[in-house]
């Protein structure tokens, strides 16, 4: 029996049809190295049939607590049924990249079956007809509670899956089983008592840290009420309307986005010494918002744009283990900045150690010792308010005009069984008052910028999409007028330069993107 952390049950308890809050990985394989031999859909579940076993979540389903009165529990499902989770659906014709990203939008949208273990995995066949990939690629989509893993341990998990050679026969090797101990269904008379006291102690331990942590809290909750505060009077003055990405989420999801050569955002990072791939990342996506919302004349002279940056703060050795450990950073934009160099100045120059999880700016942080010894019935009701647009979640979550995950993976080429990945990137959940989140997988020689918002608030993805392309056109226009002699350049601490010594096989030329 394995009960959830308050981190973990917070996401559970906030889960509604139309706002739901599980992730989303999508990777995109090539397999015309295969020949007549494709990668078939029974290889797929036998090789996750193998793998089962590296997390104990695929096989163990959410047992709440009657009314709420302790945080929920992960036990057994004796009926476990894979191929209940495990599907094979294929794209209409043509297969273009328009009809992949609204058929992912609507697997997305549902809701998970919250009777059974919490993830999904979709085999997605028929793409024949993305710009950047051969005929008859395919894709896996898989989705998970965010209550079961976040979207840093999620891909690493579905990266197991993979090796560094073309092996064809790979589904036929066994992984090796780790023996879990048995996760059993508590009475109910069982949970009750243990609720009674676990509330006890939580709230003894509250009052503590909150007594410890005063300074703390209280800046906290004067932000937050001053947010309040804030909503209510933009959502009672129709002359000054929040950004439509601050609204109250509705069930329909868009997605999309596109792949660009890694090496163009590091010789953006290059132009300003010290700078990473999050702060390019952070330059060209905020611009990418600037643009839209101007294009809409949403774009307040008074209101300058943030990001919430995730940021992975679980321990090296819990990389196996389920749940999240995430904090979340508000960065500003600095999009009054119309050149791509002097944006991503300010934005390094504000936040030169925007992945260190040292930061005692971090939000997460300062609230992760108060709220992980939250009452259950108090958690409860917090998230079941989470979605009103009067809610403490709401006043947190419109801190940021957008929010961003980044996901690092390998810097080789990968394989399952036999098929090249081509690229992956993933969707966060939306959450009420943040209706906008962007993705940034860097994998191999590219670098997948992906968006994801709600139906409501983006009729039109395929604009904000170009938004986004002709953000990164202005960043590769600004590099060719920057170039500098070779001479004068020097190539020894430049780190298009350390990839290109990567071996000739594990290279190859990559298109700018993957336009429908």
């Amino acid at each position: 029996m394995y009960q959830v952390d308050s981190e973990d049950a917070n996401f559970l308890f906030m889960e509604k049809a139309e706002s739901p809050t599980h992730i989303s990985l999508i990777y995109l394989y090539d397999q015309s190295a295969l020949g007549n031999e494709p990668v078939r859909f029974r290889h797929i579940q036998e090789h996750v049939r193998n793998r089962l076993n590296s997390a104990p979540v695929f096989c163990r389903k959410i047992r709440r607590t009657p009314g709420d009165i302790d945080y929920p529990y992960w036990v057994d499902d004796e009926k476990f049924d894979l191929d209940f989770h495990l599907r094979h659906l294929a794209l209409p014709k043509p297969g273009d990249w328009r009809q992949f990203c609204i058929q992912v939008s609507r697997l997305h949208s549902r809701p998970l079956d919250m009777s059974r273990p919490l993830w999904e995995l979709y085999v997605i066949e028929g793409l024949d007809n993305v710009q950047g990939m051969p005929a008859n690629s395919f894709a896996i989509y898989f989705k998970v509670h965010h209550c079961a893993m976040d979207e840093f341990t999620a891909q690493e998990l579905l990266q197991s899956l993979h090796a560094d050679a073309p092996d064809q026969r790979q589904h036929e090797h066994s992984a090796q089983h780790i023996a879990f101990l048995p996760s059993l269904a508590p009475k109910t008379y069982e949970m009750m008592l243990r609720g009674l006291v676990n509330n006890s102690v939580r709230t003894l331990r509250l009052l503590k840290q909150s007594t410890s942590n005063l300074r703390t809290l209280s800046k906290i909750l004067t932000r937050v009420s001053i947010r309040l505060a804030r909503n209510v009077v933009e959502s009672d003055n129709p002359d000054s309307p929040p950004s439509r990405f601050a609204q109250v989420v509705s069930a329909a999801r868009v997605f999309e986005g596109t792949f660009y050569p890694r090496s163009l955002i590091e010789d953006y990072c290059q132009s300003v010494p010290g700078s990473t791939t999050t702060h390019a990342v952070l330059a060209i996506c905020g611009e990418a918002m600037r643009r839209y919302l101007e294009h809409h004349g949403e774009l307040r002279a008074d209101a300058s744009l943030q990001a919430l940056l995730e940021v992975n703060v679980r321990n090296a050795g819990a990389h196996a283990l389920v749940g999240n450990r995430i904090a979340i950073n508000q960065i500003e934009l600095h999009t009054g900045i119309i050149f791509p160099i002097g944006r991503l100045q300010a934005i390094y120059a504000a936040n030169r150690e925007l992945q260190s999880i040292e930061n005692e700016e971090l939000t997460s942080f300062k609230l992760r010792s108060l709220y992980e010894h939250v009452p259950a019935p108090l958690l409860s009701w917090l998230g079941r308010m989470a979605h009103s647009k009067r809610s403490i979640n709401h006043a947190v979550m419109s801190a940021g005009s957008m929010g961003l995950a980044e996901l690092r993976g390998s810097d080789d080429t990968l394989y399952l069984l036999g098929a090249r990945l081509h690229g992956f990137t993933s969707i966060s959940p939306l959450y009420s008052g943040c209706g906008l989140m962007f993705c940034a997988s860097t994998y191999d020689d590219c670098v997948g910028l992906t968006f994801t918002s709600d139906r409501d608030m983006m009729p039109d993805p395929d604009f904000m999409r170009q938004c986004l392309d002709e953000t990164v056109a202005d960043v590769a226009a600004f590099l060719r007028k920057s170039v500098k002699p070779a001479a004068e350049a020097g190539t020894s601490g430049n780190a298009s330069a350390a990839r290109a010594k990567k071996p000739a096989g594990k290279r190859r030329a990559r298109n700018k993107s993957l336009a429908a």
